[in-house]
C-alpha cells in the first residue's frame, strides 16, 4: 500500500520519542538536555548508609558508642569515606539541623576531619587522605588553642550551630561521614 510506510514511520517516530523520553525520566534529563547515565538528578543521590540531608549534602553518623580515639575511624575504617569538613556557614546549620532532628542533644561531640600536625599551628581539612586549607571555621572564643598535643578537631553541637575547638585525639567523640554527591575523589587510604 503507498501510505503505509508513512504509518509506519509514524510508529517508529512515536517508539524513539517514548524511549528518549523514558531515557530523560530515567537519568534526570529532559529533552534537549541530553541523555546519559549518570546525568541529572540520577547522579545526585546519597551511597547506603548515607542520608541525603537538603540539596547537597550526604552523611552518615555512626551512633554507636563514641570512638575512643580520633585514630579509631569509622569513616576510613568502613571504607565509606571521608569525615565531615564544613565548607560553609550554610553547610554548618544543615548539619547541625539535621543533628537536632534526629535527636543529638547539646552538647554532643563530633569529630571532624580537621587536624594539624605536631608543631603546626595551622589546622587543615585531611580529605580523603589529602590536607585540604580549611577556608571556612567556627571556632569556639579563644580557639584554636596553640597549646601542643591538641591536633585534632572536635565539633560541638550547641544552640543551632557546630563550634569547632581543638582537642586530643584521645578524645570520645561521634564519627560524622560525608559524601560528595559530585567531582568524589578518590579514597586515599
Amino acid at each position: 500500500m503507498p501510505g503505509s510506510w508513512n504509518w509506519n514511520l509514524a510508529w517508529i517516530c512515536l517508539r524513539i520519542g517514548l524511549m528518549w523520553h523514558l531515557a530523560g525520566a530515567l537519568t534526570g534529563a529532559g529533552m534537549g538536555m541530553g541523555i546519559g547515565l549518570g546525568a541529572g538528578v540520577a547522579a545526585m543521590r546519597c551511597k547506603a548508609p548515607y542520608e541525603k540531608v537538603q540539596e547537597n549534602y550526604c552523611y552518615h553518623i555512626d551512633d554507636g558508642d563514641p570512638l575512643p580515639t580520633s585514630f579509631s575511624n569509622f569513616c576510613y575504617g568502613e571504607k565509606r569515606t571521608s569525615r565531615v569538613c564544613l565548607e560553609s556557614a550554610e553547610e554548618m546549620h544543615v548539619l547541625a539541623n539535621y543533628l537536632y532532628d534526629i535527636g543529638f542533644q547539646n552538647g554532643t561531640q563530633f569529630w571532624s576531619a580537621a587536624h594539624r600536625w605536631p608543631g603546626d599551628l595551622q589546622f587543615y581539612w585531611n580529605y580523603f587522605g589529602r590536607a585540604r586549607a580549611m577556608n571556612y571555621t567556627n571556632w569556639l572564643e579563644e580557639e584554636p588553642t596553640p597549646r601542643l598535643g591538641l591536633n585534632c578537631v572536635l565539633l560541638t553541637l550547641q544552640a543551632g550551630q557546630l563550634f569547632m575547638s581543638s582537642a586530643s585525639c584521645h578524645a570520645q567523640a561521634v564519627d560524622i561521614c560525608e559524601q560528595l554527591l559530585v567531582n568524589e575523589p578518590t579514597i586515599m587510604h
